[in-house]
Order: structure tokens, then C-alpha cells, then sequence
């Protein structure tokens, strides 16, 4: 299939690409700057060392940097003499981790549909993230600024604000609020559980602030193996959380202070970079929150053809909606719209049950077992209890039952 586009009187037949195809070119070669057009697009701010009115756009391109040497499409400088161990080299190092946590994002986005045979929409949502963020820094506001940065930087393009600032420190703050909505402790809150819990930790050896050597070494596996900073898994612990908090934090809040060090940017253009990209993790995760909210009840089913739900709410969140749903119903009566959402809120707890179940089990602890068994359990109570009252309406109690299995199965689980 093809498209024509007129130039005057003649057209032109170019193929067609998939929306898709385009998005993740485009997305990928802005943030590497890879684009043909690149050069055309960058902000440009001589230096003393490299400033030439004479010439076009003011700069001398054949001028070698006399304090090292740049990084192409990454804008890091090497000084001279930096050696690997060094300070300096070391923040040459994080100065490559925001690019870094790009291109893992698009290769766990590849490694996902392959699994889901489709495009994930917790995926799709980080890399939109980063097309957004990068496209605002590069195209907005280095241009609207055009502030230069330090002359001991070897490079050319404009320094404010400061996007390896932007990206870490609005990677970092959607990691955190993400981690942190999902968060529930994994404690016992009656007597059974407790005896069972207290049974689960006889004989173990606690090392290490309350945790195990094993709980240290599994944990990214068993609850938060990703590539990008946003969870896989729908519910965190607080041993998930603060070890997933600290490797992220590790690897991205030292960008901008490195970014410093490098004389690539003054403190007011990684203050400002860094306010930006906080700024823009929250307003994001605002909207993503409001999309999931909307969408939940279409866990592990196709969207558009391509797409395939796989960013799922909190797993208590969920929980605390059925009990909601339920009492609104107790109180107001059963209406149409009700019994709907009920029938969705049934599907999504067969969602949450099936990731329950075992499903890596050489890195799965007597506890876990016994809080995900307790949790699957409360899941089913609260499924029967909505299909007791669905039963109650003989419309719905006569359509056909919606089964999941055709748009569920082969997407495998968290």
C-alpha cells in the first residue's frame, strides 16, 4: 500500500510505515542523536576555544578541543589524562548511564513483545517518556535559551538546561513514585498467619538488616527483574522496594554532580535540568495513573491489534476498588452500570490470581509462598462474593461468560 503526496501539480509515491515503526525510529534516533537532520536540529553555542564569527552559525568545526576530547551523540567530555579508575573517569562513566537506560529500555521492549507478541503498554509508556522528555529538552528549551557551556567542555551544542540532568533525575522520580504506589509490606494480620509466618522463619539466619544472603542476591529476579526503571511486577514488598530504590538511585542521581565535574555544564544548568526532569516524571505518572485506572479491567488483553495491557495497578489498589464497588451496590442497589463494573472487577482479580501462582520457584522463599497463597485466597473470596451478587441479576446470570484464555494465554507471567 502506498500513499501519494502532491508537490504542485506532480505526486509522490512513498510506502506506508507503521505509526509504530515511525515512533520508535524517530524516538530512538532523537535521544542518540542519530537523526539525518541531526545537525540541523541541535542547539549550537560556541566556545572560546572554538568560536569563529566569520564562519557560519559562529563556530570553527575543524577546531580541536585542547582539554580533551567529546564522546560523539553522547555530549560527555574525557579530559586529559583520565584514567578509568579516576574521578574523572568514573563520571565519564555516569555521564553514559542515562543513554544506557534508554537503550535497555528498547531492548527490554523487544525481549517483552516478544513474550507478549505485541507491544507492552508498560513499555511503550517509559519510551514515550524519553521521546517526550528528550524532544521538550533538545527542541524547546536548549533552543529558547541558547545558553552556551563552560569553556573547558569539549562540546559544541548548548548546555541549558542540562538534558543528561533531565533524564536522570526524571528517571529516578518515575522509578520512585512508581515503586512507591506499589508498595505493601508483607506482614501477617491475624493469628493463623502469624504462626504460620513465625513457622516459615524458624532456622533461618537473618544477616544483614533483617534480610537474608538469599533475599539479597534473588530479589531483582523475584519481584522486579526489568531493565528500565519502572517495575514488573504489579506489587513490591519493602525489601523489593528499598533495594530496587537503592540500585536505581545508585546509577542515576550521581549524573549531575558528574556532569559538573566534566566542566560539560555549570550548577545552574544541571539545577534547572534536574527540576525539569522531577517536573516532568510527575506530571507523566499523573496521566499514567488516570490511563490505568481506566484500563485495568483489560490486563493481558490485546489493544488496537498491537498493543498488549501489561502495566497493571497495585494489586491492593485493585483489592480496595472491589470493596468500594461492593458497598456502593449494598448502599445505592444493583444497577446496570454496576453489575458491569462487577463484571470486570471479577476479571481482574483472575488476572492478579494467576500471577500468584509459582512461577520461578528456585528463588522463592517459604514466606513468599505463604503470603502469595494468603493473598490468592483473600483474591477468590472477593471473586465469590461478586459472583453472588451478579447472581442476583438473572441478565447477566444468562449471557455467556467472558473467557480470558484466548487473549491471556502465552503472555506469560510476573
Amino acid at each position: 500500500m502506498a500513499v501519494a503526496r502532491k508537490a504542485g501539480a506532480s505526486a509522490v509515491m512513498e510506502p506506508r510505515r507503521p505509526a509504530i515503526f515511525l515512533f520508535w525510529c524517530t524516538g530512538t534516533s532523537l535521544v542518540l542523536g542519530n537523526l539525518p537532520c541531526a545537525d540541523g536540529m541541535a542547539s549550537i553555542c560556541p566556545l572560546s576555544w572554538n568560536s569563529e564569527p566569520s564562519l557560519p552559525g559562529g563556530i570553527n568545526k575543524t577546531a580541536v578541543c585542547p582539554y580533551g576530547r567529546q564522546i560523539p551523540k553522547f555530549d560527555v567530555t574525557v579530559p586529559h589524562g583520565t584514567t578509568v579508575f579516576s574521578v574523572n573517569g568514573i563520571c565519564v562513566f555516569w555521564g553514559l548511564i542515562p543513554f544506557a537506560v534508554v537503550g535497555f529500555g528498547v531492548v527490554d521492549a523487544i525481549l517483552r513483545s516478544i513474550t507478549l507478541r505485541g507491544i507492552g503498554t508498560r513499555e511503550l509508556s517509559f519510551l514515550s517518556f524519553v521521546l517526550v522528555m528528550v524532544g521538550l529538552n533538545e527542541l524547546a528549551f536548549k533552543k529558547l535559551a541558547m545558553e552556551p557551556r563552560p569553556d573547558r567542555s569539549c562540546n559544541t551544542s548548548c548546555g541549558f538546561p542540562s538534558g543528561h540532568a533531565t533524564m536522570a533525575c526524571g528517571f529516578f522520580m518515575l522509578m520512585f513514585l512508581d515503586a512507591v504506589f506499589r508498595t505493601m509490606p508483607r506482614v501477617p494480620l491475624n493469628i493463623h498467619d502469624a504462626r504460620a509466618y513465625q513457622k516459615a522463619l524458624a532456622g533461618q539466619r537473618r544477616r544483614f538488616f533483617g534480610w537474608t544472603f538469599k533475599e539479597l542476591v534473588v530479589i531483582d529476579c523475584r519481584a522486579c527483574i526489568t531493565l528500565m526503571p519502572l517495575s514488573a511486577a504489579h506489587t513490591l514488598n519493602q525489601t523489593d522496594f528499598a533495594l530496587y530504590a537503592i540500585t536505581w538511585g545508585l546509577l542515576l542521581l550521581p549524573v549531575p554532580f558528574s556532569r559538573v565535574v566534566l566542566y560539560d555544564h555549570t550548577p545552574q544548568q544541571v539545577m534547572v535540568g534536574s527540576a525539569i526532569g522531577i517536573f516532568e516524571a510527575l506530571l507523566f505518572f499523573g496521566l499514567v495513573r488516570s490511563v490505568q485506572h481506566r484500563v485495568n479491567h483489560n490486563l493481558g488483553r490485546r489493544l488496537g491489534g498491537i498493543l498488549v495491557h501489561d502495566f497493571p495497578l497495585p494489586m491492593y489498589e485493585v483489592q480496595s476498588k472491589c470493596y468500594r464497588l461492593l458497598a456502593d451496590i449494598e448502599d445505592n442497589g444493583c444497577t446496570k452500570t454496576l453489575m458491569q463494573d462487577l463484571r470486570s472487577m471479577h476479571r481482574e482479580l483472575s488476572w492478579y490470581i494467576n500471577q500468584l501462582e509459582p512461577n520461578c520457584l528456585w528463588v522463592e522463599e517459604q514466606e513468599d509462598s505463604l503470603s502469595a497463597d494468603r493473598e490468592a485466597g483473600k483474591l477468590r473470596r472477593m471473586q465469590d462474593e461478586i459472583a453472588a451478587r451478579l447472581g442476583q441479576d438473572p441478565e447477566v446470570m444468562d449471557s455467556p461468560s467472558e473467557s480470558s484464555s484466548d487473549t491471556e494465554a502465552g503472555y506469560g507471567k510476573w
